[in-house]
């Protein structure tokens, strides 16, 4: 599940954005400024916000 792709665009696993939350990655912006997750992508950008916030939330 780790390596599962959650952004296409950018080939962006669920490990790399546990990896940048664990780094001190606070904000969604942050990691879109570190991964470019979810830019350009509006469909992908929403969803994986709300993951983003869940995963920050644990």
């Amino acid at each position: 599940m780790e390596n599962k792709v959650i952004c296409g665009c950018h080939n962006i696993t669920l490990k790399d954005i546990k990896k940048h939350i664990d780094s001190g990655v606070k904000t969604f912006e942050k990691l879109q400024e570190k991964t470019n997750i979810g830019k350009n992508c509006p469909p992908c950008q929403s969803s994986n916000k709300l993951l983003f916030m869940k995963l920050l939330d644990k």
